[in-house]
């Protein structure tokens, strides 16, 4: 009895441990489902948002695709343009080229021609001037000769004059007649610069200071010339100052430009002496003019005579101008 109560004591206990435990199974399983509902909700909405995100990816994707296809399509576009562009600029530049290449030949032609051409003149005119050259030189040497000649023939026959002047103190031979104040005064032929005869009636009419001097290329020529030249600036147009030397009339006409000489005019008696033995001072020994200065008037009379003793002094130049002024 007792143990079929207990057996019944331990039935029911079991059973209401087993009703227990399955009350705490179904809650259980009830808040795992519920997890699991949950669960199932955040996977649902989370594969939602997956599929915005790849739709969207999508999208963007196209519309970059899109926008790469139609960059490639305007790329390609413009290298074609410009493929197109650099044919004709080739083009173009080689017809020019081609052009300017043709154009230059025919430029070099045309000039290697003309420079033949001139080259070809200027030969024969070389030639020319070279058969004139010789031409001139032997007519040259001809004259010469023949100026020798007459000079060997009529210096001695004219008056000697000794005494008078000296150069460096070596005492020296005068040709030609003495000239004194009071003489007519002789004429004579003498050249300018510009290779014309020149002559004493050239001047009528005017004063004349006639100064003579071996050579404008000496130091005291020089500056007997520069003083005459300043002298000749403060005299009236009726005065005239001439300077007389046996200087080529090239030599004259270079050392005027030279030394800015403007006033005096410069004659050569290079030619017939006609100055130097007109007037009684062309040196034997040097073939020079001995320095001396004349006036002559306007009538022609000589009013002043200067005959400088030493040939490299230099003459008396107030003398010399107030005698001229007392003319004016």
């Amino acid at each position: 009895m007792k143990a079929t109560t207990k057996a019944k004591k331990v039935v029911k206990k079991t059973a209401k441990a087993a009703k227990k435990a399955a009350k705490q199974v179904t809650r259980k399983a009830s808040g795992l489902a519920r997890k699991a509902d949950q669960i199932k909700k955040k996977v649902q909405k989370l594969e939602t948002k997956k599929d915005a995100m790849i739709q969207k990816l999508k999208e963007e994707l196209a519309e970059k695709e899109g926008r790469i296809r139609k960059s490639a399509a305007t790329l390609k576009e413009a290298i074609d343009q410009a493929g197109k562009e650099i044919s004709e600029f080739k083009e173009r530049t080689s017809q020019s080229l081609l052009a300017l290449k043709e154009k230059a030949e025919v430029e070099a032609k045309k000039l290697r021609e003309e420079m033949e051409a001139k080259s070809q003149a200027l030969r024969k005119k070389i030639t020319e001037l070279e058969e004139y050259k010789k031409a001139a030189e032997g007519r040259i040497s001809e004259l010469q000769a023949k100026a020798k000649e007459f000079v060997g023939k009529a210096l001695p026959t004219e008056k000697e004059r000794t005494g008078l002047v000296t150069f460096k103190g070596n005492p020296l031979t005068l040709l030609g007649q003495e000239v004194k104040v009071g003489d007519r005064a002789s004429n004579f032929q003498v050249v300018d610069k510009a290779m014309q005869r020149v002559t004493l009636e050239s001047f009528k009419g005017k004063v004349k200071i006639i100064t003579a001097v071996p050579s404008l290329d000496t130091p005291v020529c020089d500056t007997e010339t520069h003083r005459f030249n300043e002298e000749a600036g403060k005299l009236p147009e009726k005065a005239v100052v001439l300077t007389i030397s046996m200087d080529l009339p090239f030599a004259q006409a270079r050392w005027c430009a030279a030394a800015g000489v403007d006033k005096v005019q410069t004659f050569s008696d290079y030619r017939d002496r006609s100055f130097g033995l007109a007037y009684g001072v062309l040196i034997k020994e040097l073939k020079l003019l001995a320095r001396s200065v004349f006036i002559v008037d306007e009538q022609d009379f000589i009013r002043y005579v200067e005959l400088v003793p030493e040939v490299t002094q230099q003459p008396d130049y107030d003398r010399v101008m107030n005698a001229a002024r007392a003319l004016l």
